[in-house]
């Protein structure tokens, strides 16, 4: 079993408990060292002190494991507020937030569309315009970049 998938299947058991979802896990060699990073998030944000606590649990059982080869750093960490969104599993995550979404190509004439998401499927994800008159229904294979828009 591949190192990322060993390391997926531990967090998965820890995360699950704490209601936090696995976004991403990258293993990679930064500067002289490798550093194995996880993004987790749930849907009120995870907060410093649960990204810690969920270090050390992950820590402590990674070293029980022995996986790894090489010394790692190991980082767990937020996706932050302009995490990209690309899936229909990330729109799901954000439905009634803003979004800003570029599209490839024009949809109903528009490459930018900035509205909150209403709903998604397989195909595409529907956003009630920010003037709220009208929503629209952008293709997921459209989209060229899409990010949560921060309201203050």
């Amino acid at each position: 079993m591949e190192i990322i998938e060993k390391v997926r299947l531990l967090a998965s058991n820890i995360l699950q408990d704490k209601g936090i979802e696995l976004i991403e896990i990258v293993y990679r060699r930064e500067g002289q060292g490798m550093v194995l990073r996880l993004i987790v998030d749930k849907k009120d944000g995870v907060t410093i002190d649960e990204c810690g606590a969920i270090n050390e649990q992950l820590g402590e059982t990674l070293g029980k494991e022995n996986i790894f080869m090489d010394n790692y750093i190991l980082e767990v960490a937020s996706p932050g507020l302009d995490r990209r969104l690309k899936s229909r599993k990330d729109f799901e995550w954000v439905q009634g937030k803003l979004v800003r979404v570029g599209t490839y190509g024009p949809v109903e004439d528009k490459r930018e569309h900035l509205g909150t998401v209403v709903s998604c499927d397989d195909d595409s994800v529907t956003i009630e315009l920010k003037d709220g008159k009208r929503a629209r229904k952008i293709p997921l294979g459209m989209i060229s970049a899409a990010r949560l828009e921060v309201e203050f």
